[in-house]
């Protein structure tokens, strides 16, 4: 039980962190596979103690991610711009003399080209969904926690894509009920009816999946942008790019051991 405890601490903190990605961390405790088909059949008495982990280690990083967002917005929007930068790498592994097919460049241009020029346009006047309600939280909560499942794909990036991370960690640090129950459902729905739809669409397209995933990451990157550039910006950049780069670093390791 300590041992699954401290498994879904793990998974909490990956679930949170634009970057990485749970489905990595569960991966590595070798269920994965397990995991999904028991999800599918509401079969999780099991995991429990793993929930309860990943749930203190969410809400606890929720709480801190609020502080930093309040009193270091500006470094924080640059940390968070490194790891979405350097996720990149994990969802796509880009080795030398490697042959990309063209339509995975298409889909990888299509989903940048959606979410820089539509999602993140700031004078647009197009949205999908009414920005901040209730509606967007629960569609918020639900890809989330369908695309966490995917190795190397970050639940909380989605929630930055869709331009919903900010104010999904204000809704939980401050205890806004209405917000936090519809991001709830939206989590248990995708949770229980979505990861394994995309999980069987990832293992049979993963590589067309993988592309377009990575245009729609490089996309989300304009939400962090910063009004003028400077030194603290890169700064953080860096620091937020260099420990994504050495934890997925770890974990590819332990994988292929």
């Amino acid at each position: 039980m300590i041992v699954k405890l401290l498994q879904g601490l793990l998974i909490g903190v990956a679930f949170i962190l634009p970057g990485l990605s749970a489905g990595t961390v569960i991966l590595i405790f070798g269920f994965y596979r397990q995991f999904l088909d028991d999800i599918a059949v509401l079969r999780l008495k099991k995991y429990l103690p793993m929930i309860a982990g990943a749930a203190v280690a969410a809400l606890g990083g929720v709480y801190t991610i609020g502080y930093l967002l309040e009193h270091f917005y500006n470094p924080l929007m640059a940390f968070l711009f490194g790891m979405l930068l350097a996720s990149v790498t994990s969802v796509v592994h880009i080795r030398r003399g490697m042959h990309i097919q063209p339509l995975s460049l298409l889909l990888a241009a299509a989903g940048f080209a959606f979410v820089w020029f539509v999602v993140c346009e700031p004078t647009n006047t197009f949205t999908v969904l009414p920005p901040g309600g209730l509606l967007h939280f629960f569609i918020g909560g639900t890809l989330a926690s369908a695309t966490m499942l995917l190795p190397g794909v970050s639940g909380s990036a989605v929630l930055i894509i869709i331009n919903l991370y900010d104010d999904a960690i204000y809704a939980i640090s401050h205890w806004q009920w209405l917000k936090m129950a519809a991001l709830g459902a939206g989590f248990f729905v995708g949770l229980l009816g979505l990861s394994r739809l995309l999980s069987a669409l990832y293992r049979r397209y993963q590589n067309e999946v993988s592309y377009l995933l990575a245009g729609l990451i490089l996309g989300s990157t304009r939400a962090l942008l910063p009004a003028r550039f400077n030194i603290t910006f890169a700064v953080s950049a860096i620091c937020g790019a260099l420990l994504v780069l050495f934890i997925t670093r770890r974990l590819n390791l332990r994988v292929f051991r």
